[in-house]
């Protein structure tokens, strides 16, 4: 029945094409491996290639136009384009690195090391070089690391045709034409949108329809606050100013998703109790034995030692547990609900401050609505636990004892799962960090002490 519903099933992002045709021609010569290649989409060539040997993916390269490789490598995480790039011919290497977009060049010269650098560095023009340059001194979170010089501008004086030409003549350089960019000696003062540029008559002046004063960021802006400015705004593109003004490039919308999904992936591995911020870097394939050891271990040994104390609450309650044995029946049960339920109220928490929906100071606020939450919950499941209890033949003071231990422990799970986040926050940690499993165990020990606790008072056999 489960493989009726679509939801169910796990789906790719991105829909994995057919790649037959490459694995048979990279087996065959090079003739063979260009006529396959032709046949494929660029982007899912670049996609593939984290589970492809450098090797394959050099040949790859070779196989494809200088344009058609661009476009593959693009769509290709820059460690592995940089290590593509790094052992394929420096020739070829130049030429395709040249018609990358300026983001993904800094980023793939980020990735490599300084003896494959140096492999580029010597073909490159002294230009792009110190471009390049300049724009890797900046912090790494700042959005003078994401913007690209290379953008569609046009004087005050100038008209929409004089604009429209210019985007012509220099159509292979320009990477941000989503708008026209308005300056006064280098200094911006206006943009226009292509689409107002495209229906206007070409002898009226850009001044006459751009938008005075428009937002800029300057180069250090951070890209979080980047993202929001273009969130709220629905921009395609920003322009980037230096301290006095002058316009030095732009960042596009696709700029900042790409990091936008990097913190996705990494919040999810943090749930996953993977220290997500290292391994969201790299591909799977391209993340060694050791690294995957070492973004897990930390974790585990945390949570190992964590667990420990249900043993412990386990070991203080032994003659309980050996007076009425039918207790341990339904501890499986009330912990895993209780670790459930934190975890839940968890991610709530994280995404709704992710999103700004909740601040610090409305901690009190949270903390009513998920007591409120936790009380409705537990008894609906108490209700449900009654019920099971008196089914498995035990008596109705343990059938009552569990029905009350699920409304605590939703009580407490929900209040713990809100607190903790916000307390992260509070503190400067990644509430990520928090992750699912850090409650589940931390609720597990909790709720064990709450349902043995709750025992020794309601059953009679205990007292």
């Amino acid at each position: 029945m489960s493989g009726s519903n679509p939801e169910k099933v796990v789906r790719s992002a991105v829909p994995v094409p057919d790649l037959s045709v490459i694995d048979a021609a990279l087996r065959a010569d090079l003739m063979r491996l260009k006529e396959a290649v032709q046949k494929v989409r660029p982007a899912d060539l670049g996609r593939d290639l984290s589970r492809r040997s450098v090797q394959e993916g050099c040949r790859l390269l070779e196989a494809c136009n200088d344009r058609h490789a661009a476009a593959m490598l693009r769509a290709a995480h820059p460690a592995v384009a940089a290590n593509i790039l790094a052992e394929c011919n420096a020739v070829l290497a130049a030429r395709v690195f040249a018609l990358l977009p300026t983001d993904q060049q800094v980023a793939v010269f980020d990735a490599m090391q300084p003896a494959a650098r140096g492999h580029i560095e010597g073909i490159l023009s002294p230009d792009d070089k110190t471009k390049i340059d300049q724009i890797r001194s900046y912090d790494k979170n700042a959005v003078a690391r994401l913007m690209t010089p290379q953008i569609w501008r046009a004087d005050q004086n100038a008209t929409v045709g004089e604009a429209l030409a210019q985007l012509r003549a220099e159509q292979h350089t320009i990477e941000v034409a989503q708008n026209c960019y308005i300056t006064e000696n280098g200094k911006l003062v206006g943009v226009v949108p292509l689409r107002l540029i495209a229906i206007t008559e070409p002898s009226l002046g850009v001044s006459a329809i751009m938008t005075h004063n428009p937002i800029a960021l300057d180069e250090e802006t951070h890209r979080d606050d980047a993202s929001e400015i273009m969130q709220a705004h629905d921009f395609l593109s920003l322009p980037v100013i230096d301290k006095t003004g002058q316009l030095v490039g732009a960042i596009r919308v696709d700029d900042l998703l790409d990091i936008a999904l990097e913190k996705v992936s990494a919040g999810i591995l943090n749930q996953g109790a993977v220290t997500g911020k290292a391994a969201a870097r790299l591909p799977y394939f391209q993340t060694s034995l050791l690294s995957v050891v070492r973004n897990r271990i930390t974790w585990l040994v945390l949570l190992f030692v964590a667990e420990t104390a249900t043993g412990t609450v386990l070991r203080y309650f032994e003659n309980e547990l050996a007076k009425v044995v039918a207790l341990s029946f339904f501890i499986p049960l009330l912990i895993g609900t209780g670790g459930n339920a934190g975890s839940q109220t968890v991610s709530t928490i994280i995404r709704a401050l992710a999103l700004g929906e909740v601040r610090l100071r409305d901690f009190l606020r949270v903390l009513r609505k998920e007591v409120g939450a936790g009380v409705l919950l537990g008894v609906m499941l108490a209700c449900i636990a009654f019920g099971r209890a008196l089914l498995w033949g035990v008596g109705t003071d343990l059938a009552a004892c569990v029905a009350i231990t699920i409304i605590v422990v939703c009580i407490w799970a929900n209040t713990v799962g809100a607190l903790i986040p916000l307390a992260a926050q509070r503190m400067g940690i990644d509430p990520t960090v928090v992750s699912g499993p850090l409650i589940t165990t931390l609720v597990d020990a909790s709720g064990l002490f709450i349902y043995l606790s709750i025992a020794h008072v309601m059953i009679a056999q205990l007292h």
